[in-house]
């Protein structure tokens, strides 16, 4: 069990630990922004890290309740965490030693509806500035090194945005001068420098909980969103709605973002409802190539692959959970992993990373044969629905108590 906030290695000296900083990183190595990485993709490029042996710990650190994944960026790593009775934060480590650099709190209850409740949502590093959004709706533009706020907003009580029955999650979506979020039935859009309105969508049904996703079509920008009956598809500039796809589930939860590949699309969700790869030629609706309930992506997107899809499948808690991989051209499955149950991956270099639901981080090559680990070793308790983040050589690992371990993979 962890004790404090934050452990911290001792480092022989600011000297020592700047250089090593600089000079012990991988030759490939790269930050993690944002949720989805630097490529919005769910994987990094990164490559001379180590996928063997033993890693050791770097630092550990607790920083409250919730399922917020780590980011990475300018030697800082940011998160959020509740502290189980009134309080979120949004947390600032120095990257390299896990020292805490500064800590930005303000009221939220727990909001524990059917799970134990925290912080859900992913802060979004845009350069000198990080952007926060809480499940109740506070919007915050912090400055990345000192903590001060720039500029806050309400989604509810500034925009009028329905909150959805989750809270608000996911996470901010930088796009040029905008910052785009998952609000609202086809999304909000503010100016990044100020919090000020650009557009804003209708409030027919509530928002879903995946991240804006954005992709290209000839030659122009388009951005998806969720919402509790489906996806959405509009030009990010304006608002403008170019379609709207169907896909609901119970519940209404759609939390994860579609992989868009040339003209192809592939959304997958939980809740009884499956995956789906449809085609889009760029007017009129998308077309259905096939739908399946082998692949339900409850809260993780899967992760495409030379072809193969592989994601978390099933709903926590429910029997035939794991890691599964699928032909996405098909929709053929090639294996299910159990053993992984409801945990979370992301990949670089052609291996799969994986933390499974009890807390044992396992790295092994993507392949259609099977997940054959080269590498385990557990590092946190249960239970584990946080992506693993890659980033300069370290593995930042987190659990739903709020217990983080950075892994040393160098």
């Amino acid at each position: 069990m962890l004790s404090g906030l934050p452990f911290v290695n001792p480092a022989p000296s600011l000297a020592l630990a700047f250089a090593w900083t600089f000079s012990a990183s991988p030759a490939g190595a790269e930050d993690w922004p944002n949720l989805r990485g630097p490529n919005h993709n769910g994987m990094s490029t990164e490559t001379g890290w180590k996928s063997s042996g033993e890693f050791p710990v770097a630092w550990k650190a607790e920083v409250g309740l919730g399922h917020s994944a780590i980011v990475v960026a300018g030697g800082k790593a940011y998160t959020l965490g509740h502290n189980g009775k009134d309080t979120d934060t949004l947390w600032c480590f120095n990257a390299e030693t896990g020292a805490e650099i500064w800590k930005h709190s303000y009221p939220h209850p727990l909001d524990d509806l059917y799970f134990p409740g925290g912080t859900t949502g992913t802060p979004t590093v845009d350069g000198d500035v990080v952007y926060s959004v809480a499940r109740r709706g506070q919007l915050f533009c912090l400055d990345a090194k000192t903590g001060s706020v720039k500029w806050q907003k309400h989604l509810t009580d500034d925009f009028g945005c329905k909150m959805p029955d989750w809270g608000f999650t996911g996470a901010p979506r930088v796009y040029g001068d905008l910052l785009l979020l998952n609000a609202g039935e086809s999304g909000l859009a503010l100016k990044k420098s100020d919090g000020s309105l650009v557009w804003q969508s209708d409030e027919k049904t509530a928002a879903g909980y995946s991240v804006p996703q954005l992709f290209e079509r000839e030659g122009k920008d388009l951005a998806l969103f969720s919402n509790k009956d489906g996806y959405t598809c509009v030009d990010p500039t304006n608002g403008e709605v170019k379609w709207f796809y169907k896909h609901k589930t119970r519940y209404g939860v759609n939390a994860t973002e579609p992989i868009v590949i040339g003209d192809q699309l592939f959304i997958a969700t939980g809740y009884g409802k499956g995956a789906a790869l449809l085609n889009w030629g760029g007017t009129g609706d998308p077309e259905e190539i096939w739908r399946s309930r082998d692949l339900a992506n409850q809260m993780n997107p899967s992760l495409l692959i030379d072809g193969f899809l592989y994601g978390i499948h099933g709903d926590e808690g429910k029997d035939g959970s794991g890691l599964k991989c699928l032909v996405m051209a098909s929709g053929e499955t090639k294996w299910l992993d159990e053993s992984v149950a409801h945990g979370a991956a992301t990949a670089a270099d052609g291996k799969l990373i994986v933390i499974t639901e009890s807390g044992e981080l396992q790295i092994g090559a993507a392949s259609p044969d099977g997940f054959k680990p080269t590498f385990k070793q557990s590092v946190l308790s249960p239970k584990c629905w946080t992506i693993p983040v890659l980033a300069n050589g370290r593995i930042y690992c987190r659990n739903s108590k709020g217990e983080i371990a950075v892994l040393d993979a160098r």
